[in-house]
């Protein structure tokens, strides 16, 4: 099986920098660690959340998914706070794991049922109990993960051609749903 991505972001319009930000961490030869992160709030503060949510991440991509999101939770303490999700890809297996705090939205392109859920929270500053949910997924599912600066309409229009790259799936979704008074991020990842 093949693992193939593509993401797009965007600053809230105006602005300079994004609040939102989002990892595709390939390791152990058939692992992958998801991630999009958004910072509370807009500009350098909630850039700055983001940017030590990836660094936690980017420092322990095989930590169990709770134990992760904890560290990114003591992490953050003192700052502005973010949501974000984890998604954990496990290719030998043909396994997905989910974890997420707050309103980070999961999408998910397959014959099966598979409905992520997050738990009202932010991380630095009120983690929830968490959540943990395992599915199996197939051949050519497709998982988009998506900050609240991309309307969730997307789920019930016409999805885009979902045979193209998963790059211009990304961007076509950001160019057709994103919301231009926030920071909009939408990342997909195709499982083939």
């Amino acid at each position: 099986m093949t693992i193939t991505w593509g993401a797009a972001l965007r600053p809230k319009l105006g602005q300079h920098v994004s609040g939102d930000a989002y990892l595709v961490l390939p390791y152990d030869t058939d692992q992958v660690l998801v991630s999009v992160i958004d910072g509370l709030g807009g500009g350098d503060a909630a850039a700055d959340a983001a940017r030590r949510a990836v660094t936690v991440l980017e420092r322990h991509p095989n930590l169990d998914l709770n134990d992760l999101m904890q560290r990114a939770d003591r992490a953050l303490a003192g700052s502005r706070g973010a949501v974000m999700a984890l998604l954990r890809i496990d290719d030998r297996n043909r396994t997905a794991e989910f974890v997420g705090v707050g309103n980070i939205g999961v999408h998910v392109y397959s014959n099966l049922v598979i409905k992520p859920i997050s738990k009202n929270g932010i991380v630095g500053y009120r983690l929830p109990q968490l959540l943990r949910l395992t599915y199996t997924y197939n051949s050519g599912d497709i998982f988009v993960l998506y900050s609240d600066g991309i309307t969730s309409r997307f789920v019930t229009e016409p999805p885009p051609d979902l045979r193209q790259p998963p790059q211009q799936i990304a961007e076509e979704i950001l160019t057709r749903f994103g919301k231009e008074n926030d920071d909009a991020t939408v990342v997909v990842v195709r499982c083939e």
